[in-house]
């Protein structure tokens, strides 16, 4: 035997076989990604559940109570809702911070909420700016991610009147001032029977374009399910 020679063909077929065991090793590792990111996708879209085990293990700094996330949702007309009931598109980035997260604390994990106007709980919106949490108990919750277009600024000062009753009636008390003020009278008295009158009269319109549009408030909507 000569050992300084070389089969080229038994070489050709080692090689051969490597490569096709590496492109194996490859696809079988992308196939088990694509899986684990279909069963989150499927968690996300199932039922919720609390993660209470989790609290301690997890950054203090992302969990929230559930009373700051509804100061949230009533400023800006926003619904906290069970992450089945949107209708938008879950991002991968989404996808693979949950999987980090699961791969970090070594165990799948159930029970996420949206914060998204309620929009995109009936029909996606890209421009919309949802935020993906983690229900850890019935009162904490971790933020995960933020996808989506920013919020128009002026969101909050248009949703203000409809935030709650009171925001509304000193809303068209302002509204019905202004109109007040903005006619000259001759005395005090005529002004109290404009500015009363004319807020009647404003709150009166403003009833009617609420219950014909079957608009609620914020501080009683924000975690509804239902949609007018």
């Amino acid at each position: 035997m000569n050992f300084n020679t070389v089969d080229l063909q038994k070489e050709l077929v080692k090689n051969k076989n490597s490569r096709e065991d590496l492109l194996e090793e490859v696809n079988q590792l992308f196939a088990n990604e694509e899986n684990k990111e279909a069963e989150i996708l499927k968690r996300i879209e199932g039922d919720p559940n609390f993660n209470w085990q989790l609290v301690e293990q997890l950054d203090a700094e992302n969990i929230y109570t559930l009373d700051q996330i509804r100061s949230i949702c009533v400023k800006y007309r926003l619904r906290f809702l069970d992450s089945n009931y949107f209708k938008g598109e879950i991002p991968f980035e989404a996808v693979s911070k949950i999987k980090e997260l699961e791969k970090e604390l070594g165990k799948p994990l159930n029970g996420f909420k949206i914060v998204a106007p309620k929009e995109l709980f009936r029909l996606e919106d890209k421009d919309s700016d949802p935020l993906l949490f983690l229900q850890l108990t019935e009162n904490q919750f971790y933020f995960i991610h933020k996808w989506g277009g920013e919020l128009n600024k002026f969101r909050s000062t248009l949703a203000f009147p409809l935030r709650s009753f009171m925001n509304m009636f000193w809303f068209l008390a302002g509204v019905a001032l202004v109109f007040s003020l903005l006619i000259p009278t001759a005395s005090f008295d005529v002004f109290a029977f404009l500015f009363v009158h004319s807020f009647l009269a404003i709150c009166g319109m403003t009833c009617m374009l609420v219950f014909t549009s079957r608009q609620n408030f914020s501080d009683v909507e924000w975690d509804s399910r239902f949609f007018s």
